[in-house]
């Protein structure tokens, strides 16, 4: 399941829908783990690691599987972990960051845009620049202040600038060439949480308000202050003539009624199984202005940042509500013949995002423990839904505000991992990308 969506309240009654703001918490079917996020604003509103494929080994190829194994380990040994104080990296470790991305444990990533190169018109208009005197940035410095870019040479002052009898002629940047001077600040890329405690997901925000400080632009899902509209009440009600009740088995129901004791009968009834499930998988929690999503919206709107969404409300409640109201009930009826499935996999989805191990948290996602094959099937075209197109939207948004100046994005943490997360497309486009400690 993918952790995103900001839904308005199903818990309030249905003629007086509220403006609220909540982001679901992390669910592990594929609809449910969205779901949840948009669930939570609606309503109140093992491990599988990834194997590597290994070729048979016999004697002629065992050198070369060692040199690359060796290779393997100077390339990691070669990365510097940036401390809590948000440090700027060396350039060595800056260089070895790309090839490790697939190996990195973190919810917090420094991202670097591609280093801009000079087209040949743009070099004959502003001249050549000399690479000597291209600024260095002083580690010391940057350690202690890392919004602070490197400093900039005009073309006119490097061709001022005199050179001493004796000394040899600076080296000339051609066209098409990177220059250091061209690198833009770096963006924060955040994976949250749509439920618990700070405490629990072991987030420490002054962290957060730190990187939040270095930036110019927050971004996230969609704007979790937006009022909800009557128009979308399809989208998480039943139809009066087919309630929930008629939808899952007789036992199910009662379970669900069990398990969430705060949901009214009226708003049960009438709730679509994709936000029941969202709320069993956030262990029943509404969570409100207290997720990690409100919480940081409300700092940078404190703090006058610009605030950018990447979708609307709408847009991700039909993500939500992709695949028709009688499959979704199929996968929340098996659901809740095994509801210890649903408590042992939040607890997991808690603890992969505290150990900072989301690709272990999407492997879990993908086991699908509990489902029939039909319900495996149902999950993987919700996923699709709520993770892949979803990505595919966002990453061309993301890149050009990378681009334009350093953001702060802040989406749900499964959205950041596997072949098509937004790190692994972000990192193919030429983007270098460092793990920050939280």
């Amino acid at each position: 399941m993918s952790q995103t969506a900001v839904v308005q309240d199903p818990l309030q009654p249905e003629a007086t829908p509220q403006n609220t703001t909540a982001a679901p918490p992390v669910t592990r079917g594929i609809s449910a783990q969205a779901a949840n996020e948009a669930a939570v604003s609606e309503l109140e509103s093992v491990s599988q690691e990834e194997q590597e494929k290994q070729a048979g080994q016999d004697a002629q190829n065992e050198i070369e599987q060692q040199a690359s194994a060796k290779s393997k380990r100077d390339k990691a040994e070669a990365v510097t972990q940036p401390s809590a104080s948000l440090p700027m990296p060396s350039p060595d470790a800056a260089a070895a960051a790309p090839a490790a991305v697939g190996a990195m444990h973190g919810v917090l990533f420094r991202i670097f845009p591609p280093i801009a190169t000079s087209l040949p018109a743009e070099f004959a208009i502003a001249g050549p620049v000399s690479a000597v005197n291209v600024p260095q940035v002083n580690a010391a410095s940057a350690a202690t202040d890392v919004a602070s870019p490197p400093a900039k040479v005009s073309p006119e002052a490097v061709a001022s600038e005199p050179v001493s009898p004796g000394q040899a002629p600076a080296e000339q940047v051609s066209p098409g060439q990177p220059s250091e001077q061209a690198e833009l600040r770096p963006s924060y890329l955040l994976g949250t949480i749509h439920f618990g405690t700070p405490e629990e997901q072991g987030v420490d925000y002054a962290i957060l308000e730190k990187a939040l400080a270095d930036v110019d632009t927050f971004v996230n899902e969609a704007d979790l202050d937006e009022a909800w509209n009557s128009d979308y009440d399809d989208y998480r009600w039943l139809s009066p003539t087919q309630p929930l009740s008629t939808m899952v088995s007789k036992v199910s129901y009662a379970r669900a009624r069990s398990l969430l004791p705060d949901v009214r009968v009226q708003d049960l009834r009438r709730m679509k199984p994709w936000s029941v499930l969202a709320l069993l998988e956030a262990r029943g929690e509404t969570g409100g202005n207290t997720t990690m999503d409100a919480r940081l919206q409300r700092l940078a709107v404190a703090t006058g940042k610009r605030l950018v969404h990447l979708e609307t409300l709408q847009q991700q409640l039909q993500a939500l509500d992709c695949v028709p109201a009688t499959d979704q009930a199929l996968v929340l009826d098996e659901r809740l013949r095994a509801p210890w499935i649903l408590r042992d996999e939040s607890a997991a989805a808690m603890r992969h995002y505290r150990s900072r191990n989301l690709e272990a948290w999407l492997a879990d996602i993908d086991h699908m423990y509990g489902l029939s094959d039909a319900g495996k099937a149902i999950e993987q075209r919700s996923r699709h839904c709520l993770l892949e197109e979803r990505n595919a939207r966002w990453v061309g948004q993301l890149e050009t505000l990378f681009q334009d100046g350093p953001s702060f994005v802040a989406v749900g943490a499964v959205h950041l991992v596997g072949a098509e997360g937004l790190l692994e497309v972000l990192r193919r486009d030429g983007y270098r990308i460092e793990e920050v400690p939280l």
